[in-house]
Order: structure tokens, then sequence, then C-alpha cells
């Protein structure tokens, strides 16, 4: 999938202004996007890092305060 290049290019990422190393290709116009070492290791590391699911207890507050608060509002009228 990630094939090294060889030739001189700008990494794709925003804000970098490293040349690339590796590329890969994509769909669309471009068809190819160019990563930078540094780039490439740290979307790895951000894809590795454990990811803490969302509690349901805080949905759950939520519906309820907003089935609460329409409660009361069709109260007062």
């Amino acid at each position: 999938m990630l094939q090294p290049i060889t030739n001189k290019t700008k990494c794709d990422v925003r804000d970098c202004k490293n040349d690339a190393e590796y590329q890969f290709a994509i769909k669309g116009r471009a068809g190819r996007c160019y990563l930078c070492s540094k780039c490439l290791s740290d979307i790895v590391g951000e894809g590795l890092a454990p990811r803490v699911p969302k509690s349901p207890q805080n949905t759950i507050k939520k519906k309820m305060e907003l089935k609460n608060k329409e409660q009361n509002y069709d109260d007062k009228q």
C-alpha cells in the first residue's frame, strides 16, 4: 500500500513543509497522497491510541433533561 518515492515532492499534510518519502494511491483528481516520515508516524500513533467510548449514562441524562424541559415548558402555558 505505501510505496517509497525517490522524486522530490512536498508532504501533503497541512502546514508540513518536509519532503515526502512515501506515497499511496487515492481516488480523485490527484491520484496520490504524499507523506513524510514524521507525518506518517504521527498518523499511525493516533490510529493506535486507545479510544474511550462515550458513557451511555450521559446520553440517558441528556434525554431525560430534554424531556423534563419540554414537560415543564408545556406546564407553564
